[in-house]
């Protein structure tokens, strides 16, 4: 769409300035390439993002599995009664 709408803006200011057919034409080239162009920077721009976010996640997921870990290591007592109202937490 917005290759279009350039499109069309660059055509019809190039009509009123009355320049050649030639000259229209080249410009319109010149503009569907520059739309193909930056197409294809947003696809690689695109790609680099996705593969930061799965970096991201497989480093969080990392991090979480060794908390999970250091916990489990840690955990060697046995709930007893809680300090207050005194409820055998255990049961």
């Amino acid at each position: 769409m917005n290759r279009t709408v350039l499109s069309a803006v660059l055509g019809t200011g190039l009509l009123v300035a009355g320049c050649s057919q030639q000259t229209e034409q080249d410009a319109s080239e010149m503009v569907d390439r520059a739309a193909q162009d930056a197409e294809a920077n947003l696809d690689v721009a695109g790609e680099v993002i996705e593969e930061g976010a799965i970096d991201a996640a497989d480093s969080v997921s990392e991090g979480a599995a060794n908390l999970r870990d250091n916990l489990e290591a840690g955990d060697e007592e046995e709930p007893g009664p809680a300090p207050v109202l005194g409820d055998d937490l255990g049961s």
